[in-house]
Order: structure tokens, then C-alpha cells, then sequence
């Protein structure tokens, strides 16, 4: 199949939202349109989530230090149509609706350990720098985007629109739940095993919460705002939520009825927890022969109870995003209906928002924080298809 940028009816140019500096306003650019070579899928973006913390990396002089390289189309992943076809694609088709992953791995790096989030972070090696800088410098804050093949992953729209009933712009909380689902994956998180997980109430931890659910297992939520710990309270009968202080024996006295009864602790703790007592106080509660997840961004180094890990026989297992097969299994899960989401879960969308409005968007994305809440892009307008079911 050899295809052309013709054949597929693609514009010269397109709209991408050109970062210059974290310190200055981004402005509109047309730029030419790529053409699909070999593993790269031309999309046209739908649902662009925004990051909570947007503000912490493309503007305020990147507070959060993240690496990139300007000018900058940031945004990484997003619900999208197929638009233009690389010659070497065998079962994707044009207008094909998609799920385009926001983590990009080396292609000959078969252990899988050299990848970035793509238009966010290049991270640290000169590997990951390699492949930010190259074929995937810029995002999906665009009318067009090109989209690493293995990283764009086909949604069943009869399934999911026509007899789930869900809107197109639900499905964009994928962007969410895919990055705990690769960590409790990787840990076997097993149905009828109960997980702790902290913080639970920010939009990545009550992420994992649905997808730990969807996974067949008991939950102890904790988090800082008793609010929303209520809400995810709400989910189902198969909930505990504890408060978090920050207090690390207040922590542990919090937790006293779970102590040495939980299989997984999974932690997602942000850079800015600080101490983040709640670590020691959830490697408290773990049984014997339990398991520790970390997909968290602490920085520096932490205080860890190394006689219990020993004496305990625990399992500590880092995890970097996830994998593109984690991808398509989460993507199973909420075709069978297993995992719930959209409005149904509880997971609201705080405001949708064209390029030109960037400036609201990231402050609705800054302020309209707490779980299932989610802010988009939709850099082509609202799909005509979308709120017809």
C-alpha cells in the first residue's frame, strides 16, 4: 500500500499551538504538514486532555523543570480520527476513531526502557533526548499530529458509542487511566485482593481507583481532602477511604485497622508532597509477601523501613507509564464494560476549549482540580458525530 499526502486529502499546512519559551504566551502557526512515512499515522486530534498542573510546565517559567526542547507544539496524547496512513499499515483506516497514547518508545530499544512523554518531557538520557528531538517533537495541541503507529490504538465506535452509549469526548479520560493501569498491571494486582492507593484524589490516583475496581479488587482510598475521598466513596461498596495527614504516625494510626491485611500498595505520590509520610505508613500495612507499586514523582531520595521490606519478603516495582500492550488491554476493559467510565463513573469534563482559548483553558485545568475531573482541547471543534446517541 503506498499512499500519498494527496491521497489522503491532507492541507498543505495545519494550526499547532507554538511554544516559544515557558515564560511567554504561545501563538497560533500554520506548519507544513507532515507527510506519513513508514510507523507514523497522521491524526487529526478530537479531545486533547490538558494536565492539572499545565501551568507548572509551559508557563511560570516551568517551575516543574521539565525538559523540552523549543519551539514547542506541546500535548501528547488524545482522542483522535485517523487522517493520513503510513505505507506500512495494514489494518488501520482513514477516519478510524483512535486512542493515540501519550508515552513514545524507541523502536530499538526492545527492553522498552528508552521513551518520553511525548511533547512534555524528553527526560534525561541522551537516548530519550534522541527521540523528542527527532520524528516526535511535537504534540497534538494541533489540528494535525503525527502519531508513532504502536502508540495509536483502535476504538470500537459501534461498541463504545452505539450500544455503551458513551460520547466521544468520555473516552478521552483514557489519557488518565492508562498511565495506573500500566502500574497495577505490573505489580499483578489480582481480583479480590485489596490495594492501597495514595494519594488517591488527584486525577491520576482516583484513576487508579476506577481502574483497580475494574481489575476485581477491594480499595483503600487516602487522600487529603475528606470531600473528595466521599466522592470516591460513592463508587461502590467496595471502597474504604482513609484521611492523609502528613503526620507519619497519625498516618499509621489512620491505618491501624489495615495493618499487615493489604496485598498492593500502590503510590502515586506528586513532586510536591514533601516527605510524603504516607509511604512509610502504607509499606506499614502491607502483609507479608505484599507488593509496592511506585509510578509517583517524588524528588531526592526517601527514608524507606528497610527491616520490614527484608523481614516482610516485599516487593517494591517502579513503573514508568506503561506499556503499548497495557494500552490495548485497558481499552478491552471499557469495551466489555468492565471499566465504567465517562459521566456514568462519576468522571466530569470542567471545560472543552478551542487553541485560540488556551489561556482560560489552562486556568480551568489549574483551578477545576479533584478526581474524574478532566479539561480538553478540541483543536478541531466538537465532532459532528459526537452527542447524537
Amino acid at each position: 500500500m503506498t499512499e500519498t499526502v494527496a491521497e489522503h486529502s491532507l492541507p498543505d499546512t495545519y494550526t499547532g499551538l507554538l511554544f516559544q519559551s515557558p515564560s511567554s504566551p504561545p501563538r497560533l502557526e500554520p506548519l507544513p504538514t507532515p507527510t506519513p512515512t513508514a510507523g507514523a499515522v497522521i491524526v487529526k486530534p478530537l479531545y486533547a486532555i490538558i494536565v492539572q498542573y499545565v501551568n507548572e510546565i509551559f508557563a511560570n517559567g516551568n517551575s516543574r523543570g521539565y525538559k523540552y526542547p523549543l519551539p514547542l507544539v506541546p500535548g501528547g496524547t488524545c482522542i483522535a480520527r485517523v487522517a493520513g496512513l503510513p505505507p506500512d499499515s495494514t489494518s488501520l483506516q482513514l477516519g478510524q476513531l483512535v486512542f493515540v497514547e501519550l508515552t513514545v518508545r524507541a523502536r530499538d530499544d526492545h527492553a522498552g526502557h528508552t521513551k518520553i512523554l511525548r511533547g512534555f518531557n524528553e527526560g534525561t538520557t541522551e537516548g530519550t533526548r534522541r527521540l523528542m528531538r527527532g520524528a516526535w517533537r511535537s504534540g497534538c495541541w494541533a489540528t494535525l499530529a503525527t502519531a508513532p503507529m504502536e502508540s495509536v490504538h483502535v476504538l470500537d465506535e459501534d461498541v463504545l458509542v452505539r450500544r455503551l452509549g458513551y460520547r466521544l469526548e468520555e473516552l478521552g479520560c483514557l489519557s488518565q487511566l492508562v498511565v495506573p493501569h500500566g502500574g497495577l498491571s505490573d505489580i499483578r494486582l489480582k481480583a479480590g485482593e485489596t490495594v492501597l492507593i495514595a494519594p488517591a484524589t488527584g486525577s491520576f490516583g482516583s484513576a487508579a481507583v476506577h481502574v483497580a475496581l475494574a481489575m476485581g479488587a477491594r480499595v483503600i482510598a487516602m487522600g487529603r481532602s475528606e470531600t473528595a475521598l466521599a466522592k470516591l466513596k460513592d463508587l461502590s461498596d467496595r471502597i474504604e477511604t482513609v484521611k492523609m495527614s502528613g503526620v507519619l504516625q497519625e498516618d499509621i494510626d489512620a491505618l491501624a485497622q489495615f495493618l499487615g491485611r493489604v496485598d498492593v500498595y500502590f503510590d502515586i505520590t506528586p513532586p510536591q508532597a514533601g516527605k510524603a509520610s504516607h509511604i512509610e505508613a502504607g509499606i506499614a500495612c502491607l502483609k507479608p509477601g505484599g507488593r509496592m507499586s511506585l509510578m509517583g514523582g517524588v524528588r531526592g531520595n526517601l527514608e524507606l523501613p528497610y527491616g520490614q521490606i527484608v523481614h516482610k519478603a516485599l516487593t517494591i516495582k517502579g513503573t514508568f507509564m506503561n506499556t503499548a500492550q497495557q494500552a490495548e488491554h485497558l481499552v478491552k476493559l471499557v469495551e466489555t464494560g468492565v471499566l465504567k467510565i465517562g459521566y456514568r463513573a462519576s468522571m466530569t469534563i470542567s471545560g472543552k476549549f478551542g487553541l485560540d482559548d488556551w489561556e482560560k483553558a489552562f486556568h480551568t485545568a489549574a483551578v477545576e482540580r479533584g478526581p474524574g475531573k478532566s479539561v480538553y482541547f478540541v483543536p478541531n471543534g466538537e465532532d459532528p458525530s459526537d452527542h447524537e446517541t
